[in-house]
């Protein structure tokens, strides 16, 4: 007997399945994951129960059947690695894009009335022009009136119209040897990894679970205005090829 405050403690342990080290074209490999700034753990043993009914109201009997085992995970860390070695076990390697969001600029004075942006060396994809304002410029192949511009390799062309005006343009660029990206591909229905998971409740003591085999079944991510961004990870658990579920452990009783 024991009790639990606080939400305690979490590792998971890629163990089969398609793990990340295993996949083509990264050189990740397969990592165990620490749980970060956790918020809550969830577990739920569900056992459904056959009733054997005659001509009266109750039941002659009750017999247990199906079983299962679901958790939730909440944190407060954000970390790619550990939604690929957990979920997703696909490609994982050095280099990312980065949104430059509302670059502010002034268009030129003079001709040519062209910006070009301050990460054009490395510009990947447009994502609009607005005045200073907010009010959007149209997206022209050849510019020809006020409102308009066009753009090629990260340089902005702009009208004769807008000559002296403040803009603000967003845009991507790839850094090639700064941060991470995971890029999810459409894999074969089946594919993803299996791990195990380690939960700790060390208020009084060695106490937790152990679950042997879990898949995830639901990555949930609500960004909200005025709080931080809160991850749910939901699993299911289930026998491993020697067909254990899980284990239970608790620190010697005291008193």
């Amino acid at each position: 007997m024991y009790l639990q405050f606080g939400a305690g403690q979490a590792f998971a342990n890629p163990t089969t399945g398609n793990l990340a080290g295993q996949v083509a074209g990264t050189t990740a490999s397969t990592q165990p994951v620490r749980f970060m700034t956790i918020q809550d753990i969830e577990i739920t043993v569900d056992q459904a129960l056959k009733e054997l009914k005659g001509q009266y109201k109750f039941p002659d009997d009750v017999a247990p059947a199906d079983m299962k085992i679901t958790g939730k995970i909440g944190t407060g860390r954000i970390s790619v690695e550990m939604f690929n070695q957990l979920f997703f076990a696909d490609v994982y390697a050095v280099g990312e894009t980065i949104v430059s969001a509302a670059e502010q600029h002034s268009i030129p004075a003079t001709t040519p009335f062209t910006i070009t942006v301050t990460n054009s060396a490395t510009f990947a994809t447009d994502l609009g022009v607005s005045y200073s304002n907010g009010q959007p410029f149209a997206k022209v192949a050849s510019v020809t009136a006020a409102g308009q511009y066009s753009v090629s390799a990260g340089v902005y062309t702009f009208d004769t119209a807008d000559a002296g005006a403040a803009v603000l343009i967003s845009y991507t660029y790839t850094a090639a040897t700064s941060g991470n990206t995971l890029t999810v591909n459409n894999q074969l229905m089946g594919y993803g990894p299996v791990f195990e998971i380690y939960l700790l409740e060390p208020y009084q003591g060695n106490n937790g679970l152990h679950l042997y085999a879990v898949r995830l079944s639901k990555l949930n991510m609500p960004i909200k205005r005025d709080d931080y961004l809160l991850t749910d990870l939901e699993f299911e658990a289930y026998p491993n090829a020697s067909g254990v579920v899980m284990g239970w452990f608790a620190a010697p009783v005291t008193t």
